[in-house]
Protein backbone atom coordinates (compact mmCIF):
# COMPACT_ATOMS: atom_id res chain seq x y z
CA UNK A 1 0.00 0.00 0.00
CA UNK A 2 1.04 3.34 -0.93
CA UNK A 3 0.54 5.85 2.12
CA UNK A 4 0.61 9.70 1.38
CA UNK A 5 -0.22 12.01 4.64
CA UNK A 6 -2.52 14.95 3.79
CA UNK A 7 -0.69 18.08 4.61
CA UNK A 8 -4.05 18.89 6.55
CA UNK A 9 -7.10 16.77 7.15
CA UNK A 10 -9.64 20.07 6.37
CA UNK A 11 -8.52 19.78 2.99
CA UNK A 12 -9.83 16.08 2.63
CA UNK A 13 -13.39 16.85 4.71
CA UNK A 14 -14.20 20.05 2.47
CA UNK A 15 -15.76 20.20 -0.61
CA UNK A 16 -12.84 21.04 -2.92
CA UNK A 17 -12.60 20.96 -6.30
CA UNK A 18 -9.74 18.99 -8.10
CA UNK A 19 -8.09 22.26 -8.87
CA UNK A 20 -7.73 23.49 -5.64
CA UNK A 21 -7.22 20.04 -3.57
CA UNK A 22 -4.33 20.14 -5.89
CA UNK A 23 -2.89 23.37 -4.92
CA UNK A 24 -3.55 22.70 -1.04
CA UNK A 25 -2.30 19.10 -1.18
CA UNK A 26 -0.16 18.77 -3.91
CA UNK A 27 2.05 22.06 -4.49
CA UNK A 28 6.33 21.52 -4.80
CA UNK A 29 7.90 24.22 -2.46
CA UNK A 30 8.52 26.37 -5.72
CA UNK A 31 4.80 26.59 -5.71
CA UNK A 32 3.92 24.50 -8.45
CA UNK A 33 2.18 21.57 -8.61
CA UNK A 34 4.04 18.67 -7.25
CA UNK A 35 4.67 16.18 -9.71
CA UNK A 36 6.53 13.99 -7.12
CA UNK A 37 4.55 13.28 -4.01
CA UNK A 38 5.89 11.81 -1.15
CA UNK A 39 4.48 8.43 -0.32
CA UNK A 40 5.57 5.39 1.87
CA UNK A 41 5.21 2.09 1.12
CA UNK A 42 3.33 0.32 3.95
CA UNK A 43 1.66 -2.97 4.26
CA UNK A 44 -1.93 -2.40 5.27
CA UNK A 45 -2.24 -2.81 9.12
CA UNK A 46 -2.66 0.28 11.10
CA UNK A 47 0.14 -0.43 13.41
CA UNK A 48 2.34 0.53 10.19
CA UNK A 49 0.75 3.29 9.22
CA UNK A 50 0.72 4.81 12.92
CA UNK A 51 4.29 3.91 12.98
CA UNK A 52 5.12 6.33 9.85
CA UNK A 53 3.01 8.78 10.74
CA UNK A 54 4.56 9.57 14.14
CA UNK A 55 8.01 9.19 12.88
CA UNK A 56 6.64 11.25 9.99
CA UNK A 57 5.42 13.71 12.69
CA UNK A 58 9.02 14.43 14.36
CA UNK A 59 9.29 17.11 12.24
CA UNK A 60 6.35 19.39 12.78
CA UNK A 61 4.65 20.47 16.21
CA UNK A 62 2.06 19.37 17.49
CA UNK A 63 1.02 16.17 15.45
CA UNK A 64 -2.37 16.47 14.90
CA UNK A 65 -5.08 13.80 14.17
CA UNK A 66 -4.09 12.89 10.76
CA UNK A 67 -4.45 10.76 7.65
CA UNK A 68 -2.85 8.78 5.39
CA UNK A 69 -4.38 8.07 2.31
CA UNK A 70 -4.26 5.08 0.10
CA UNK A 71 -2.84 6.14 -3.54
CA UNK A 72 -2.22 2.53 -4.73
CA UNK A 73 -4.86 2.13 -7.41
CA UNK A 74 -4.65 2.02 -10.19
CA UNK A 75 -1.12 1.73 -10.20
CA UNK A 76 1.88 4.14 -10.96
CA UNK A 77 5.03 4.57 -11.48
CA UNK A 78 7.10 5.13 -8.02
CA UNK A 79 10.63 5.67 -7.37
CA UNK A 80 12.59 4.71 -4.53
CA UNK A 81 14.19 7.97 -3.34
CA UNK A 82 16.54 8.92 -0.86
CA UNK A 83 14.96 10.39 2.51
CA UNK A 84 16.50 11.99 5.43
CA UNK A 85 14.49 10.60 8.08
CA UNK A 86 15.82 9.88 10.87
CA UNK A 87 13.65 6.31 11.35
CA UNK A 88 15.24 3.57 9.43
CA UNK A 89 11.42 2.62 8.87
CA UNK A 90 10.55 5.84 7.07
CA UNK A 91 13.72 5.78 5.31
CA UNK A 92 13.60 2.82 4.08
CA UNK A 93 10.01 2.88 2.65
CA UNK A 94 9.64 6.57 1.24
CA UNK A 95 8.87 6.87 -2.06
CA UNK A 96 7.39 9.68 -4.58
CA UNK A 97 4.99 8.74 -7.41
CA UNK A 98 6.34 10.09 -10.68
CA UNK A 99 3.38 11.87 -12.42
CA UNK A 100 3.93 13.16 -15.93
CA UNK A 101 2.13 16.42 -16.10
CA UNK A 102 -0.53 18.50 -14.22
CA UNK A 103 -3.29 16.25 -15.84
CA UNK A 104 -1.75 12.85 -14.39
CA UNK A 105 -1.63 14.67 -11.28
CA UNK A 106 -5.38 15.65 -11.30
CA UNK A 107 -6.00 12.28 -11.95
CA UNK A 108 -4.62 10.68 -9.40
CA UNK A 109 -6.84 13.13 -7.20
CA UNK A 110 -9.92 11.99 -9.12
CA UNK A 111 -8.85 8.45 -8.47
CA UNK A 112 -8.75 8.82 -5.07
CA UNK A 113 -11.36 11.35 -4.56
CA UNK A 114 -13.98 8.45 -6.56
CA UNK A 115 -13.36 6.14 -3.26
CA UNK A 116 -11.96 8.31 -0.76
CA UNK A 117 -13.43 6.61 2.41
CA UNK A 118 -12.22 3.53 0.97
CA UNK A 119 -8.68 4.91 1.38
CA UNK A 120 -8.50 6.69 4.25
CA UNK A 121 -6.24 5.57 7.42
CA UNK A 122 -7.20 7.97 10.23
CA UNK A 123 -4.65 8.22 12.80
CA UNK A 124 -4.89 10.62 16.11
CA UNK A 125 -2.92 12.30 17.67
CA UNK A 126 -3.38 10.23 20.77
CA UNK A 127 -1.80 7.53 18.66
CA UNK A 128 1.14 8.75 17.64
CA UNK A 129 1.67 10.39 20.91
CA UNK A 130 1.28 6.90 22.48
CA UNK A 131 3.50 5.18 19.83
CA UNK A 132 5.80 7.47 20.30
CA UNK A 133 5.75 6.75 24.29
CA UNK A 134 6.06 3.20 23.86
CA UNK A 135 9.23 3.69 21.54
CA UNK A 136 10.83 5.49 24.37
CA UNK A 137 9.89 3.42 26.87
CA UNK A 138 11.58 -0.01 24.97
CA UNK A 139 14.31 2.27 24.92
CA UNK A 140 14.58 2.56 21.17
CA UNK A 141 18.01 3.85 20.21
CA UNK A 142 15.96 6.31 17.19
CA UNK A 143 13.19 7.57 19.38
CA UNK A 144 15.76 8.85 21.98
CA UNK A 145 17.78 10.81 19.01
CA UNK A 146 14.20 12.36 18.36
CA UNK A 147 13.22 13.41 21.64
CA UNK A 148 17.14 14.38 22.71
CA UNK A 149 18.22 16.85 19.24
CA UNK A 150 19.03 19.77 19.36
CA UNK A 151 15.98 20.41 16.95
CA UNK A 152 13.76 18.36 19.18
CA UNK A 153 10.22 19.88 18.54
CA UNK A 154 8.24 20.90 21.64
CA UNK A 155 6.02 17.58 21.88
CA UNK A 156 9.37 15.80 21.40
CA UNK A 157 10.48 17.84 24.12
CA UNK A 158 7.73 17.47 26.35
CA UNK A 159 7.73 13.67 26.00
CA UNK A 160 11.59 13.60 26.82
CA UNK A 161 10.56 15.28 29.97
CA UNK A 162 7.64 13.21 30.79
CA UNK A 163 9.90 9.93 31.15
Amino acid sequence: MLVRFARRLANWEAPLSVEELQRKEFKHKDGGPDLRPSVYELDARHEAVVRAYAEHATAFDPPATAIGIDVTDPPRETIRTPSTADFAFTRERHREIKLNDLADLHALIRDVLANLDERRHQVTKREAVAYARLQLERGDEEWQRAVTSQDAKPWLVKLRNAG
